[in-house]
């Protein structure tokens, strides 16, 4: 090959994923001219267009198809190079993360890790982003995502997996419910109204589906909405019956008027761990920040428990 930089092999591993010369520019802090020029130059060096026009998005051409797990690979490599594998200095580190994560992770998580961080490396920035497990273990590879905090126990060759906590399932009804009072049997259960979310992925949101739906428990379902968070809000202020991660319980149960109750059927505990993959994993920042997340997840786990 001739005339090609890494800044130029990095943007046609963002344009694969995208599909969007906007969204690649945003990404790459790059105008998009400059994204359409450097774009210009890897079509001349590779003899094919890359991508064609599909109505509002771009679509590869068989040869970018071609190229993409290659590009991955050398992108991989070339990262391992330069990366730093030494220490770091937390207090005088500048730079931003990208990670990838549920609301209720980044709800539990993020207060006790960015507390940390104010002390110990007020330069570092978290970018956080909705989970979108496909495509954020690409962007792993191609470095555009630094982490991923989901309930995963394994992961693909070239990556990397940490446990974090165990968490598990309650159910929750507003305090005054006028059928339930400290405990929820299982005809009480299939005979209440339900909120459901509806967001397809996470550790929450996996086990809640299980809970209903492979155990063979059918129910009414009043509404859905797309967030925990605003699910145990409406709990609150209603007849509903929800479900609620205990962890999250310990934490809003003095400020919403809710009971937080034993399901009727027993489920096993759920795993959140962090996944990173090969090319970060020797950086010294990186390395530092991941031994940060750990020691958040385990101070969270150590608050007290709530009271139903």
């Amino acid at each position: 090959m001739h005339n090609v930089d890494l800044k130029s092999l990095q943007l046609f591993a963002t344009l694969l994923r995208e599909c969007n010369v906007t969204r690649t520019a945003r990404q790459l802090n790059m105008t998009q001219s400059a994204v359409s020029h450097t774009l210009n130059r890897l079509r001349d060096l590779f003899r094919d267009p890359l991508f064609v026009t599909a109505g509002r998005s771009l679509a590869p051409t068989p040869r970018a198809l071609e190229l993409a797990e290659p590009l991955h690979r050398a992108l991989a490599v070339v990262g391992a190079l330069i990366e730093p594998d030494d220490g770091v200095d937390p207090a005088t580190f500048e730079g931003t993360f990208e990670i990838a994560t549920t609301d209720y992770i980044g709800f539990l998580l993020l207060p006790v890790l960015m507390d940390r961080l104010s002390v110990a490396a007020p330069g570092i920035a978290i970018n956080v982003k909705p989970l979108e497990p496909d495509d954020d273990l690409a962007a792993l590879r191609e470095g555009a995502l630094d982490l991923i905090l989901w309930n995963e126990d394994a992961a693909p060759s070239n990556y990397y997996v940490r446990k974090l906590f165990t968490d598990r399932l309650k159910s929750i009804v507003r305090t005054g419910h006028p059928h339930i009072q400290g405990s929820l049997s299982a005809e009480q259960f299939r005979a209440g109204r339900h909120i459901r979310v509806s967001g397809h992925y996470g550790a929450v949101k996996e086990a809640v589906d299980a809970f209903y739906e492979h155990l063979g428990i059918r129910v009414s379902t009043a509404v859905t909405v797309p967030h925990f968070m605003l699910a145990h809000m409406l709990v609150s202020q209603s007849d509903m019956i929800g479900m609620i991660a205990e962890l999250t319980a310990r934490r809003i149960v003095g400020n919403l008027p809710l009971q937080v109750l034993e399901p009727p059927v027993e489920m096993a505990p759920f795993t959140v761990s962090a996944v990173w993959h090969a090319r970060r994993h020797t950086s010294g920042a990186h390395r530092w920040l991941r031994g940060e997340i750990a020691a958040a997840a385990e101070q969270l786990t150590q608050q007290p428990a709530a009271v139903a």
